[in-house]
């Protein structure tokens, strides 16, 4: 067992694991490494990279556990380095880019937000972060695909714990590319829905939802849930989306939901719910960490307490909270 002193510089050290990861991710190596064991050289080529760096990032990622070391010296791909692929199943690609750029950045900046009050100034964050991300693609993407890599897990969970498959229509409210959607979908054949998001991300959003083969059955609408809300649905689902705001905010989108909600409509927030009393255990520790992500966007992580009021000023009720996977819990209300 770690001494308190080796518990906290452990802690300190957890800083290089994130960048080697982006890193391995940005330039691609998992996926040149899919087809088989190959050298630094080869790969420092492929990735138009300086070789002795890259012999050096791949010992990096053979520390980590993310390549092996063969005995000609050539450099194989583990089973979790295969998760940085773009296209393996479960991939969490586009978290390491996210994590090792927007949130890094984010997080260096901690100390201004403490004494401050206010949003980091590292990154654009708010509304207005989430427009200016169309003018970067390449970010723009990795972000979504961040998004829709953790809708999958938490649709996934949710699905366990609460039955989503008893809606005939949902609306994917702030969805993305459509992770949520996507998988509701294909886990219930005779569902139907829509995506509902800022109109720059429809061609992303078609094209993760023609990937994973609900196309026919789940389709994307643009707008902005500050304006309106599409109505014609029977649960109105939302995903990692009041965490975002602020509470003026997050009362201004659930008030413009239950306007477009029918009087038997469901609304589901699958959200991360802040204990009264936090501990060092694992679960505590993601809902605080995602609470300080959210600290330098303007948003927050809630209690339930809180959750209750913010649904009740907006025309909701809340009718019970169901805790999902490990971190995760699945919030519904109804109409007031």
């Amino acid at each position: 067992m770690d001494t308190a002193q080796q518990h906290v510089s452990r802690l300190i050290g957890g800083f290089w694991a994130a960048q080697v990861a982006c890193a391995a991710a940005s330039l691609s190596l998992p996926d040149h490494l899919a087809a088989g064991p190959m050298t630094a050289e080869a790969l420092a080529q492929t990735a138009e990279a300086h070789a002795p760096s890259m012999r050096r990032l791949l010992r990096a990622m053979v520390a980590l556990g993310l390549c092996a070391q063969e005995a000609d010296g050539r450099f194989s791909l583990t089973e979790a380095g295969g998760y940085l692929r773009a296209d393996a199943p479960g991939s969490v690609r586009g978290r390491a880019l996210f994590t090792g750029d927007m949130l890094w950045k984010q997080f260096g900046d901690l100390t201004h937000q403490v004494k401050t009050g206010g949003r980091t100034q590292a990154v654009v964050s708010g509304a207005e972060g989430f427009a200016a991300l169309q003018n970067d693609p390449p970010r723009l993407h990795a972000f979504q695909q961040a998004m829709a890599e953790s809708s999958t897990l938490a649709a996934r969970d949710a699905m366990k714990a609460y039955d989503l498959g008893r809606f005939a229509r949902v609306l994917d409210l702030g969805g993305g590319y459509g992770g949520v959607l996507a998988e509701l979908l294909k886990a219930h054949p005779s569902q139907s829905g829509a995506v509902f998001d800022l109109p720059f991300l429809q061609p992303g959003a078609e094209a993760y939802l023609r990937q994973a083969g609900v196309a026919e059955r789940g389709g994307f609408m643009g707008g902005s849930f500050f304006e309106t809300v599409p109505s014609g649905f029977d649960l109105v689902l939302m995903k990692f989306i009041i965490h975002d705001w602020g509470d003026e905010q997050a009362r201004a989108i659930l008030a413009k939901a239950r306007a477009a909600a029918t009087p038997d409509a469901t609304l589901v927030l699958i959200e991360q719910v802040v204990p009264d009393t936090i501990a060092a255990t694992p679960e505590h520790q993601a809902v605080i960490r995602a609470d300080l992500t959210m600290m330098g966007m303007g948003g927050q992580e809630r209690t339930a307490d809180e959750y209750s009021a913010l649904l009740a000023q907006s025309g909701w009720r809340l009718t019970g909270i169901v805790p999902s996977g490990a971190a995760f819990s699945v919030i519904e209300g109804k109409p007031a």
